[in-house]
């Protein structure tokens, strides 16, 4: 019997382990004191209060409070402690993500658009902007017209428009054209919306939005009321196949995936706590938008998380 025993010890030991291991994963978590906060970005929000609605059929006894107040206001009411959780669509300060948890939870695509009446369209359509065009056109350093760019007349001067105020969309398209964002040059406009009715209502205008804010998600179609500006990538005056997915939704987001849309024109999306999570019903929502809550991200205009991403992020959370 003796000899049994001892063999039988080291597995009394291991399932032991495994059993305290069980207990440090699954740590017990207080309730959330009231409605769960979260605000921030206008980027952001379309998405998170899709996934809000959602989560809250499964499960009902959650409550929440959702804001759009923008991103940098809402890093500032995470830091004050003002909110449990910040939407934020731009570059975090250097700094805070010593004392901030950061959950990247989707991507976002900055598309320059035209409008559907532009003389050129054909054009345009065919050959695709270059870089270098583009970059002259926002910041005004020996702009090209429409018709110089696209091998006609030298008539039809590009009317540039650019946001007033603080946009993601902004700071990610000067990345692109190699500028500061400010030296972003173009007649200024409040908002996405009045960037939409701007491009809208002139045949010559160019300018930029969240690719959210080109697609119809109820037709799962683009806007009749502005064209996104195809990009003649490695600048050989066409668009070759491999640049070639402007015509539906699907190869666009496909596109932005695969890194074959400007990598440099997509950003994170975040959701952002003051610490890490550190209640039960907050830690429940977080794993349900890294799992359940992607299954959404892409009819609601947005990129999903590459798979490799999300399981580190999830043990996180769990413990």
């Amino acid at each position: 019997m003796k000899p049994n025993l001892l063999l039988l010890l080291p597995l009394l030991f291991l399932l032991t382990c495994c059993k305290q291991v069980t207990i440090h994963e699954e740590r017990s978590l207080p309730n959330h004191p009231g409605p769960i906060k979260i605000t921030g970005a206008f980027a952001l929000f379309p998405l998170t209060q899709v996934w809000v609605t959602e989560f809250q059929k499964t499960h009902p006894y959650v409550k929440f409070d959702l804001q759009a107040i923008g991103s940098g206001r809402g890093l500032n009411e995470i830091i004050a402690g003002k909110t449990d959780l910040a939407m934020i669509s731009s570059d975090l300060p250097s700094g805070v993500d010593t004392f901030l948890w950061v959950i990247p939870v989707a991507r976002l695509a900055c598309v320059p658009v035209i409008s559907p009446k532009n003389p050129y369209l054909k054009e345009i359509m065919k050959a695709g902007m270059k870089k270098d065009d583009l970059s002259g056109l926002f910041s005004n350093t020996n702009p090209k017209t429409w018709g110089e760019i696209f091998g006609k007349s030298p008539s039809d001067r590009a009317n540039v428009y650019i946001r007033s105020d603080s946009s993601g969309a902004t700071d990610v398209l000067a990345k692109y054209l190699w500028l500061q964002t400010s030296e972003m040059k173009g007649t200024p406009v409040d908002g996405e919306e009045k960037m939409m009715e701007a491009v809208k209502n002139d045949p010559l205008a160019i300018g930029y939005c969240n690719f959210i804010y080109a697609i119809d998600l109820k037709t799962q179609h683009f806007k009749n009321e502005m064209v996104i500006l195809p990009l003649d990538l490695n600048q050989n005056g066409k668009l070759d196949i491999k640049e070639n997915f402007y015509d539906s939704i699907n190869h666009m987001q496909r596109a932005m995936w695969l890194g074959r849309y400007p990598c440099v024109l997509t950003r994170n999306l975040y959701l952002v706590s003051n610490g890490k999570p550190a209640t039960k019903e907050l830690v429940e929502f977080l794993i349900w938008v890294l799992t359940e809550g992607q299954k959404l991200v892409p009819s609601q205009g947005y990129i999903e998380l590459h798979s490799f991403e999300i399981p580190p992020r999830l043990y996180a959370l769990k413990n």
